[in-house]
């Protein structure tokens, strides 16, 4: 399900996506739990969700969206390695910034010299 769209520069590695269009709302939360973890594992510290804008449904409202941003910015995305999030320019997209790395959540500096 990944695959790169956007027209990377010289010197920039494509921004894997997950497309979660079509996808029931927890079907869909569970595709980004696995994305973001398989991203995590490859080491890569952006990965964008396409969820579309949400005007393909009967109430024309979102539905899939505001799910995805909130589980993001909520505990789970959190444990997940979720930094943070924005929207993409295309208005039906997130680009969401992933902790890759084993590091804790709270890293202070320490002096080199006091150890």
């Amino acid at each position: 399900m990944r695959r790169p769209r956007e027209d990377p520069g010289p010197f920039e590695d494509p921004l894997p996506e997950v497309d979660l269009h079509g996808l029931r709302p927890d079907d869909a939360l569970r595709r980004v739990a696995r994305e973001i973890h398989a991203s995590r594992v490859r080491r890569m510290d952006r990965l964008k969700i396409i969820t579309g804008r949400g005007w393909g449904n009967l109430r024309q409202e979102p539905i899939l969206r505001p799910k995805v941003e909130r589980w993001l910015l909520g505990p789970e995305g959190r444990r997940a390695g979720v930094i943070g999030f924005e929207v993409a320019d295309d208005g039906g997209s997130l680009v969401v910034e992933i902790r890759c790395d084993a590091r804790p959540t709270q890293w202070s500096p320490r002096d080199p010299e006091a150890t």
